[in-house]
């Protein structure tokens, strides 16, 4: 069962965290260098949603595996690391459940009524969402380098 839940562990936070960076770093930004705005946004705003479910997934897999693995012996380091997936995951529903979609339907709004102030708000939202994401990652690459140096469970 140890194995299991390490392999589960690790597994979890590289697919999210790998996920996370190449969504950050090259899906988005490459979407909007090869197709014209309006479809990358179609794009993203199709892609963003289901990235954000794998981030659930993952990210809850990986919170609850680390707990099972440590809860018996957690000492500052594991308190550390179960504090980044914590984060990591508030940020994720917070953006995903939140954030992204009042900031989709202020976009629909905006080109249903062409009200520059839909507009506006949604880049606000974007913003907010795209450093939320930024985050996200940066906590998930310390998750990474935590696990890689210091845990042994």
């Amino acid at each position: 069962m140890y194995f299991l839940l390490k392999s589960l562990y690790i597994y979890s936070v590289s697919l999210w965290v790998g996920g996370l960076f190449f969504f950050t770093v090259i899906g988005a930004p490459m979407a909007f260098k090869v197709l014209p705005k309006e479809e990358a946004g179609k794009y993203t705003g199709a892609v963003f949603p289901k990235y954000f479910g794998v981030g659930y997934i993952f990210g809850l897999t990986a919170l609850l595996s680390f707990y099972v693995l440590t809860k018996g012996s957690l000492n500052a380091i594991s308190w550390l690391n179960l504090s980044l997936l914590l984060l990591m995951n508030l940020l994720n529903f917070l953006n995903g459940l939140l954030i992204v979609p009042k900031a989709s339907l202020l976009k629909v709004e905006y080109y249903r009524t062409k009200d520059k102030s839909y507009y506006d708000n949604f880049l606000k939202l974007h913003g907010l969402s795209m450093a939320l994401n930024g985050l996200t990652l940066v906590l998930g690459l310390m998750v990474v380098g935590i696990t890689g140096l210091y845990l042994t469970f």
